[in-house]
């Protein structure tokens, strides 16, 4: 990917430099390819979703999931436990849907984010407020009102989508921080 990145880029640089325009900036780049980009391609790498982290980069081996700087405090409402049911007979249900979490799921990742500390199990669907997790076997319920954090698939929705966010600051404690671009995306 890196290197199809920095061909496109020298290429479309080529190309304008040919049709007589000065070229002094080749910006591009994401998070896969962030500590990939060598420097013949951009002079400037623009990786999005680097600075947290999020499910997606988990799944791709980009970061692991201790590396995931912003996570969703969430609450189990529901849970449901049939040991003689088909797959998803063991599941909870989360107070965080698509108007917390955003709905991406590209065709590869294998749900639509993760739990931090149950890395078995999996978001397999989102409503507007719930997220319905199937939960790994041999690992018990958690039980209602029990608050699980839950990694996006995309993180670049959730500062879009809340006013404020809470900050572990070590030895201060939590602080809460106002998003200041909420709601500034047109």
């Amino acid at each position: 990917m890196a290197r199809q990145e920095r061909e496109a880029l020298n290429d479309a640089a080529e190309r304008l430099e040919a049709a007589g325009f000065d070229v002094a900036r080749r910006s591009g780049g994401s998070t896969p390819s962030a500590l990939l980009t060598e420097p013949c391609g951009a002079t400037e790498i623009r990786p999005g979703v680097y600075v947290f982290g999020d499910a997606q980069q988990v799944e791709l081996g980009r970061c692991a999931p201790e590396d995931v700087a912003l996570t969703v405090w969430s609450t189990v409402v529901s849970r449901h436990e049939d040991p003689e049911g088909p797959e998803g007979s063991r599941r909870v249900v989360l107070d965080a849907g698509t108007k917390t979490l955003g709905g991406d799921r590209p065709a590869w990742a294998s749900g639509y984010g993760r739990l931090a500390e149950h890395p078995g199990a999996r978001i397999s669907a989102l409503s507007e407020h719930h997220a319905t997790v199937l939960w790994p076997e041999g690992e018990e319920l958690p039980t209602l009102g029990t608050r699980l954090r839950v990694i996006p698939n995309h993180v670049c929705l959730v500062p879009n989508l809340v006013d404020e966010v809470l900050v572990d600051a070590g030895a201060e404690g939590l602080l809460t921080w106002r998003v200041a671009a909420r709601g500034r995306n047109g």
